[in-house]
């Protein structure tokens, strides 16, 4: 009796040893999976990329009866990244030209445009504080 009883036991951590085994394993080819190098989108494809969000067109100005384009434009930065500027929902290179402003300098947290006769910095905007509201119980 007691050796079957040693028979069983053996048998099953036997079973449950080549279990942990093949878990291993698997885990290990999971992680294999993960750890080579995967190709993404090229950065010449991502500078082409459209903005999906459909873009509130310049405000149409009245004067005696003629309508004219405003031609006061804000300029958003949105992001920054790889030597890029995401601007108005558009990505643009160093020297890039965004309507009449050029792009003189990009960095981590701002980006500066300009032109004949003005220079701006734009900075990345957190979040609209404005539209943060307080309440208390």
């Amino acid at each position: 009796m007691l050796v079957l009883f040693l028979f069983l036991l053996s048998s099953l951590s036997a079973i449950a040893n080549n279990d942990f085994e093949n878990k291993i394993k698997e885990y290990d080819k999971l992680f294999q999976q993960i750890s080579e190098k995967r190709i993404g989108i090229s950065n010449n494809k991502i500078d082409h990329i459209k903005n999906p969000f459909i873009m509130m067109g310049k405000k149409n100005i009245v004067v005696d009866g003629n309508v004219t384009k405003s031609n006061k434009v804000n300029y958003i930065l949105n992001a920054t990244f790889n030597k890029k500027a995401k601007i108005n929902g558009t990505w643009y290179k160093l020297n890039s030209e965004i309507n009449d402003f050029r792009v003189v300098k990009i960095s981590n947290k701002s980006v500066i445009i300009k032109n004949e006769h003005s220079k701006k910095e734009l900075f990345i905007r957190n979040s609209d504080v404005s539209k943060i509201k307080f309440s208390s119980k």
